[in-house]
């Protein structure tokens, strides 16, 4: 058997990892993952409490969505976007089915991707397309991925080695007082930015149903509704990316069916195939659905859509609904906002937590209530994000620490038993970061 130290040493010398200075990272070899456990060769074992990339809503080694797959691998075709293919038809009709609607607004018809930056990507050609506009809103700290289009889109700090790639991307701010100091009605300011840019130059306002990796931001229940009425108002198509928060991650069905909502686009992926398999999608309404039956669709790429992918995406919508997944999110996830509360009442390193579902973020401080690291921090300041993050490890939490916010997104099949014992380890991570690395007494 080779040593894990010379796989790991291969593997870095022939496989880019992103997001990293290729020295600084050493890939850890998975032995097994089960549920919400990940066990490591050197046999540590770790709970899960980011779902690996935010998508591994039903767990690891999930028997119905492996047996899925391996069914459809039995009877695979190789079909291109033009050719029927029953998978697609059936899982648009799924999508469909479970996404927001209400008397006078649905969304009807499927765009399929390979993930959810092309989801997003296509979206906003699909918004300049119909609309003959050109600028798009989005937010500061916005993510919504990072193909040369998408990551321009974003607020997110990845994009400034590629910044400016694309022309008319506006953003305004986050529902985030602590991110200005200061309490700011956003969405006056929105309208405010539309009345200077001109309504008849903005294709589309581009948001995520809830800030995901980027903060968890939960606006306040007038949020969308108001945002909504902007885009009716000025003929701004409205697009909700719920790459992150679909598919039972908030406690409903999408971040947007929280504040009673219908987007002219909603994006999707991550969730779609529980991770499982490769996908993404967009869900577009009547009228743009309708605009392309005498227009083209410059749209696509050769694996869009591919029928294994959708039989994992119907497998996964079908286990969400026969597991019960949306009732179990929604006590878990009272369970978990409540002990964060608790836990911020009790460790002064914590200035802030926020949660909806099973998505979570607590925000670290410094003793002057300035934030434990910058945001965009460099390598000598992220010394205590590294701090927290091995305190969380050697407690066997995974989780994402990013700069002075620790994100915490559990497979959605936790039970009760396994989030208070990682809720205890996450206690005990923070309980030893305070005394013993960045006391505030």
């Amino acid at each position: 058997m080779l040593d894990e130290n010379f796989l790991g040493d291969r593997y870095k010398k022939h496989v880019f990892i992103p997001w990293h200075k290729q020295a600084d990272i050493s890939p850890q070899k998975i032995k097994e993952a089960c549920g919400i456990y990940l066990t490591l060769d050197s046999g540590e074992r770790l709970i899960d409490m980011k779902s690996q990339a935010f998508c591994a809503n039903l767990g690891h080694s999930h028997k119905g969505m492996q047996q899925a797959i391996a069914h459809a691998a039995q009877n695979a075709q190789v079909l291109s976007s033009e050719w029927l293919c029953q998978e697609r038809l059936h899982l648009a009709q799924d999508l469909i089915h479970i996404a927001p609607k209400n008397n006078s607004q649905q969304l009807e018809k499927v765009f399929f991707t390979l993930g959810g930056a092309e989801a997003n990507e296509n979206a906003i050609k699909i918004a300049r397309m119909v609309t003959k506009r050109h600028k798009i809103i989005t937010r500061f700290r916005s993510y919504h991925g990072a193909t040369i289009a998408t990551i321009n889109l974003s607020g997110d700090y990845r994009r400034i080695p590629v910044d400016y790639a694309m022309s008319g991307v506006i953003r305004f701010p986050d529902p985030y007082p602590r991110g200005s100091g200061q309490h700011i009605d956003t969405v006056r300011l929105l309208e405010e930015i539309i009345e200077i840019e001109g309504a008849e130059t903005i294709a589309a306002i581009m948001l995520e149903g809830i800030t995901g990796a980027n903060g968890v931001f939960v606006p306040p229940k007038d949020y969308w509704p108001r945002i909504r009425k902007i885009c009716d108002d000025n003929g701004i198509i409205l697009i909700a990316d719920e790459v992150l928060s679909g598919f039972c991650r908030t406690g409903e069905w999408f971040g947007v069916d929280h504040f009673k909502v219908v987007p002219d686009i909603m994006t999707l992926s991550k969730g779609l195939t529980a991770g499982y398999m490769p996908l993404g999608a967009l869900l577009v309404n009547k009228n743009i659905a309708d605009h392309f039956d005498h227009e083209v669709l410059s749209c696509g790429l050769t694996q869009y859509g591919h029928s294994l992918s959708c039989t994992a995406a119907r497998a996964a919508i079908g286990f969400y609904e026969s597991e019960n997944i949306l009732t179990n999110v929604k006590a878990r996830g009272l369970e978990l906002d409540h002990a964060l509360k608790e836990l911020a009442k009790n460790n002064p390193l914590i200035a802030e937590t926020r949660s909806i579902g099973l998505l979570s973020a607590l925000d670290l401080q410094k003793a002057n209530q300035e934030p434990l690291v910058p945001y965009r921090a460099s390598k000598e300041e992220l010394k205590p994000a590294m701090i927290v993050q091995n305190a969380l490890k050697k407690q066997g939490i995974s989780a994402l620490v990013r700069f002075s916010t620790i994100i915490l997104a559990p497979p959605l099949i936790i039970n009760k038993n396994e989030l208070q014992l990682a809720l205890e380890k996450i206690t005990d991570a923070l309980r030893d970061c305070f005394e013993n690395y960045f006391s505030l007494r």
